[in-house]
């Protein structure tokens, strides 16, 4: 039993940690479903930046495109790691609108990079942290290389740190409930072999 506590002690410690570095973060990470009409899908995380105006960064996986051949092959996956820097608001939309490029490949250190294929992500944060994805606005909208067209999604934020940090400590509370409760059992037994040894 001592060992169980020690191993939930470690994970509730270790979950505190996460949600505490895990603040230091200033953007918000949103996860995204893309599903176009190629039958293509995206899924992954987006980051935005802490007033959701611009992308700040992007991890996900494209299937049915496959770096290194431009267009929809219906097979295989992309990965898209990286945002294209060198448009800014590529949408060209005012406002609370924005659209950025999220690319495979790999970047160059200028905003540009080498790439096969692209997300043109373009959206609305007038109500952030929900977000309205704007499928046919602007220079971009949102497609796969201008050209495969979202036809459902789905962006929901990742939850909060503070969640996190809220979760850790519950289990820590749960944890100290638990291990006084053992004490308190176990010391009927300590007290009788501690008088059976003074005697």
């Amino acid at each position: 039993m001592t060992k169980t506590l020690r191993m939930l002690a470690i994970a509730v410690l270790s979950v505190a940690a996460i949600g505490t570095a895990a603040s230091a973060k200033a953007d918000n990470i949103d996860n995204v479903v893309l599903d176009f009409e190629s039958g293509a899908v995206f899924t992954g995380q987006i980051d935005f930046a802490n007033d959701y105006s611009s992308i700040t960064g992007v991890n996900g996986t494209l299937t049915g495109y496959e770096y290194g051949i431009s267009g929809f092959t219906g097979i295989g996956s992309d990965a898209i790691s990286w945002v294209y820097g060198l448009c800014g608001n590529c949408s060209g939309l005012t406002g609370d609108q924005f659209g950025g490029l999220l690319m495979d490949g790999a970047p160059d250190g200028t905003g540009g990079g080498t790439y096969s294929n692209f997300i043109a992500f373009t959206y609305d944060y007038t109500n952030a942290p929900n977000l309205v994805l704007l499928p046919v606005s602007g220079n971009i909208g949102t497609d796969v290389d201008y050209d495969d067209f979202v036809v459902s999604s789905s962006i929901a934020p990742t939850p909060e740190p503070g969640s996190m940090v809220l979760l850790g400590s519950g289990l820590l509370a749960l944890f100290c409930m638990a291990a006084r409760k053992q004490s308190l059992r176990m010391l009927p037994a300590i007290t009788a072999r501690h008088n059976h040894a003074s005697i």
